[in-house]
């Protein structure tokens, strides 16, 4: 039922072969496009309430957007200062960042089959979980990568879960050498599940937070949910 550490990590998005700029404009217009479709899907969707508390989500995820992609450190361009708007660098990362919020859109008004919270849940700001409810419990594993330096942060366990709400602690684990205890809470409403984590920094990079509003955005399989679980008894991370 406990977790364990993670390494740190410093990675970009660069790839090997940088694209053209004609490249990276096609890319983040159809990123865009589908960004656009996702939006209006949602807008018809949801109720009132709900679309305007997204718009004020949305706002902020695009400062979000900006910031990471417009930055070298987290593109891997060679420049100093902001990247343009219309750099090649800037629109690859823009389109790739546009794709995980068009998921998350999708998951937001995805109708599921059953009430249970088992799947691959995202918050689109580089946080993932996969959870398996069983029997009052969340057998989870929740993964992150964070800010333009790409700090990482992984921890799984098994919270109790009781309707809406969620507790997990690593209390007890022995080999925290005098840590304070973690805890993270799960709170599920208006189709996202929040969480919301206390002491977590044993676990994760500078800045690397769990917390987040998460979407369900796609089902586990039989032989994930197994990994899961496995995962999840044993406080351990999978490596891959």
């Amino acid at each position: 039922m406990l977790a364990l550490s993670v390494s740190f990590a410093g990675t970009t998005v660069a790839q090997e072969k940088a694209l053209s700029a004609k490249e990276a404009k096609a890319l983040y217009d159809k990123a865009d496009r589908a960004l656009n479709e996702a939006w209006a899907a949602a807008k018809k969707a949801l109720p009132e309430s709900e679309f305007n508390a997204l718009k004020e989500s949305q706002r902020a995820w695009v400062e979000h957007r900006d910031y990471l992609a417009r930055s070298p450190m987290y593109t891997g361009a060679d420049a100093q200062g902001e990247l343009a708007l219309d750099a090649p660098e800037y629109l690859e990362a823009a389109a790739g960042l546009a794709e995980d919020r068009t998921t998350w859109l999708k998951g937001l008004v995805r109708e599921w089959n059953d009430d249970a919270l088992t799947g691959v849940w995202t918050d689109s700001y580089g946080g993932r979980i996969e959870i398996v409810e069983r029997e009052g419990h969340l057998h989870f594993v929740i993964e992150c990568v964070r800010g333009p330096t790409s700090h990482v942060g992984g921890l799984a366990g098994i919270a109790v879960w009781n309707a809406s709400i969620g507790w997990f602690s690593d209390k007890g684990r022995e080999d925290k050498g005098g840590e304070p205890e973690t805890n993270l809470s799960f709170i599920l409403r208006d189709r996202k599940l929040e969480v919301i984590g206390a002491n977590t920094g044993y676990y994760h990079g500078a800045r690397a937070y769990f917390d987040g509003e998460y979407v369900r955005v796609q089902p586990l399989n039989a032989k994930a949910q197994a990994k899961v679980v496995k995962a999840a008894k044993a406080g351990e991370v999978p490596e891959d």
